[in-house]
C-alpha cells in the first residue's frame, strides 16, 4: 500500500469519527428544535476541532507550523461549512428530501474538498 493510500485511509477514518460527532450533535440539536443553521454550525464545529487534532497528529504527522495550519484549516472548513449548509437547504427545501438524507449527501460532498485542501494546502510541507 502506498503512503498516499494509507494517508487517505487515515483521513477517511478520522472523517468517519468526525462525522459521527457531527451527526450526533446535529441530531440532538435539531430534535431539540434548534434552528438548522445553528445546529449545523455547532455540530460541524465539534467535528472540525476533532478533525484538526487527529489529522495533524496522526494522518499528516504534524508537518509544518501548527498556528498557520490552524488558520488555513479554519478557512477551509468555513468554506466547506458554507457549501454543506447550502446543500442542506437546497436538498431539503427545494427537493423535499428528508433532513438526514440531505445531511448525508452534504457530508459526502465535503470529503473531496477537505482531503484535497488538507493535503495540498494545510498539511503540505510546502504550504503557501
Amino acid at each position: 500500500m502506498s503512503k498516499r493510500s494509507l494517508e487517505f485511509m487515515k483521513f477517511c477514518l478520522v472523517g468517519t469519527v468526525n462525522t459521527g460527532v457531527d451527526f450526533v450533535v446535529f441530531t440532538v440539536l435539531s430534535n431539540l428544535g434548534v434552528l438548522l443553521l445553528i445546529a449545523q454550525c455547532v455540530s460541524y464545529t465539534c467535528g472540525v476541532l476533532n478533525s484538526f487534532l487527529l489529522n495533524r497528529t496522526w494522518t499528516f504527522r504534524g508537518r509544518g507550523q501548527s498556528s498557520g495550519q490552524l488558520i488555513r484549516f479554519l478557512v477551509l472548513n468555513l468554506g466547506t461549512l458554507i457549501i454543506t449548509y447550502g446543500l442542506l437547504v437546497y436538498f431539503h427545501n427545494s427537493l423535499a428530501w428528508p433532513l438526514i438524507v440531505c445531511k448525508l449527501v452534504a457530508t459526502c460532498a465535503s470529503l473531496g474538498i477537505n482531503y484535497v485542501g488538507s493535503r495540498l494546502w494545510i498539511f503540505s510541507p510546502i504550504s503557501l
